[in-house]
């Protein structure tokens, strides 16, 4: 018997418009709420600033045209402007998620920038 394999009529990534990049675990909080257990305590991961910037490059190379920054709080990773600064390069959106606890000053001229957002969200 033969068997005959065609390639997809699609790309398999052509359905994803955009990636989650859980960038920390880390935040100044520890809600009862929370999802991913983050905290202060928590670490940023395995992976490092260079995967990140790797992952981000990829991403774009296959298409996919907005990343989200998310965590914890992803504004406590030491390179997260950086890595909305690569992602921009190279013409995705970037949205980063914050709890919006400590926004240094500084951070707003990060967010207002053409091609980002700030995405939130609130418990009451």
């Amino acid at each position: 018997m033969t068997t005959v394999l065609e390639p997809p009529a699609a790309s398999p990534l052509a359905g994803i418009r955009s990636l989650e990049l859980e960038i920390t675990g880390r935040c100044q909080l520890t809600c009862t709420h929370c999802l991913s257990e983050s905290s202060p305590q928590a670490s940023h991961g395995t992976m490092t600033p260079a995967d990140w910037r790797a992952v981000i490059t990829d991403a774009a190379a296959l298409g996919i045209r907005t990343v989200q920054l998310i965590g914890g709080e992803s504004t406590v990773h030491p390179c997260w402007r950086e890595f909305t600064e690569r992602a921009l390069s190279l013409g995705l959106h970037v949205e980063v998620y914050s709890n919006l606890f400590h926004v240094a000053p500084d951070w707003w001229d990060v967010f207002t920038r053409e091609g980002v957002t700030l995405g939130t969200s609130y418990r009451d």
